[in-house]
């Protein structure tokens, strides 16, 4: 009898907790899970310092192969007068 109770206690244990994550919307992510969080953007790179910037706060510039993402003004200036220059 002791272990169908702590049987029926671990199931009745489980199903609550399923329901719990189920309501509040808590879900584990897994590893390469490509959803973002809605109030941030992904993590980039900025080419001139090297510092990682939210790409949602992060200074834009186009160029011709795309877009670059920059911490600051003037590490976009700085990185696009330094690619005019040809460095």
């Amino acid at each position: 009898m002791g272990l169908i109770r702590i049987l029926m206690f671990a199931g009745i244990a489980l199903l609550a907790v399923l329901i719990f994550k189920r309501l509040t919307g808590s879900s584990r992510r897994e590893v390469g899970d490509s959803m973002e969080d809605e109030r941030l953007g992904r993590l980039v790179q900025d080419p001139q310092c090297l510092v990682y910037v939210d790409s949602k706060e992060a200074v834009r510039r186009k160029v011709p192969d795309g877009e670059l993402f920059f911490c600051s003004e003037a590490c976009a200036d700085t990185y696009i007068e330094n690619a005019r220059q040809g460095g």
